[in-house]
């Protein structure tokens, strides 16, 4: 008797769980794409957050490139010209070996050389450029660049096969 007066006094509840686990069984399946989208979507927000990040950290990178590379055009870096055509600038790049134009010895060590695209460095061991540091800064090369055309001085020249 007890679970008839039970069946009768919360019939309602009864068939509202009842309909609540058919829907369950019928929508399982959606239930179960949902959450795969919705993990989908965490891994997205995850990667692009990462993106995010490493894209902050190259940009604080690249300003501190930059204040090196102001410096080192404002305190006087050696412009290359290349080896056939002197009164052309050429690109420099980490482990390129630069001469001096009369002697053809390797720079010193410790010369601060740069291009006309924004690059410098410092010649390290065997005259080879090292610690690269760019500047979009192209006010500031071009100022830099102005003082060597045209005039006398012997300006170091980047290797080539003329040598």
């Amino acid at each position: 008797m007890n679970s008839a007066r039970l069946s009768r006094k919360h019939k309602t509840s009864i068939v509202f769980g009842a309909l609540i686990r058919a829907s369950l069984v019928y929508s399982s399946g959606d239930i179960q794409r949902n959450m795969g989208a919705i993990a989908d979507i965490k891994q997205s927000i995850a990667q692009n957050s990462t993106q995010q990040t490493m894209l902050e950290q190259q940009f604080e990178f690249e300003k501190e490139q930059a204040t090196i590379a102001d410096a080192r055009y404002k305190s006087g870096c050696l412009p290359i010209v290349a080896t056939v055509y002197r009164h052309k600038y050429v690109t420099i790049v980490a482990g390129k070996v630069i001469f001096d134009r009369i002697t053809l010895n390797p720079l010193p060590k410790g010369t601060v050389v740069c291009d006309a695209n924004g690059n410098t460095g410092v010649i390290g061991d065997q005259g080879a450029v090292d610690g690269i540091a760019f500047t979009s800064n192209r006010d500031l090369v071009a100022t830099r660049l102005k003082r060597f055309r045209g005039g006398t001085y012997s300006q170091p020249i980047d290797e080539g096969e003329n040598l």
